[in-house]
C-alpha cells in the first residue's frame, strides 16, 4: 500500500502505547497491507488534516499482539480502525459521516466544516 510518507509501519512504534499512538495526529488510521484507505487520504489532504497512517502487519507475533490490543481497545475487529483527536470513531463509513467531514457538496467538492472535534 502507498499512502506518501504519512504512513508508519506499527513494527517502528513498538514499544508505544496505542493510546499515545491513537493521539500522534489529529487523524490517525490503523490499516492491514491490504486496507484501502486511499478515499480518506484524499479527502484528508484535501482538506489539509493532519493525519498518520499505522500499518500493522500480521507477519510477526508483535504486530499480531499489538492488533489483538488494538481490537480490544477498540472492541472493533475490522481494519482501518480510525481515530480522531485520539478518539477511535470507527472505519470508512464512521469517517464520512462523522460531522466535521463532508464528501461532497453541490459542485462535488470535498468540504470541511472547521478542526476535527
Amino acid at each position: 500500500m502507498m499512502l506518501a510518507n504519512n504512513t508508519i509501519a506499527y513494527e517502528k512504534l513498538i514499544g508505544r502505547s496505542l493510546d499515545d499512538i491513537a493521539k500522534s495526529e489529529e487523524v490517525v488510521i490503523f490499516v492491514s497491507a491490504l486496507t484501502d484507505v486511499r478515499m480518506i487520504v484524499k479527502c484528508l489532504l484535501y482538506l489539509r488534516i493532519p493525519y498518520k497512517v499505522v500499518e500493522m502487519g500480521m507477519s510477526s507475533i508483535k504486530d499480531r499482539v499489538g492488533f489483538k490490543r488494538l481490537r480490544t481497545m477498540t472492541n472493533w475487529g475490522l481494519m482501518p480502525q480510525i481515530f480522531i483527536n485520539g478518539q477511535f470513531i470507527g472505519g470508512i463509513d464512521e469517517f464520512f459521516d462523522h460531522p466535521e467531514i463532508i464528501p461532497f457538496d453541490d459542485t462535488h467538492k470535498l468540504k470541511h466544516r472547521g478542526r476535527l472535534q
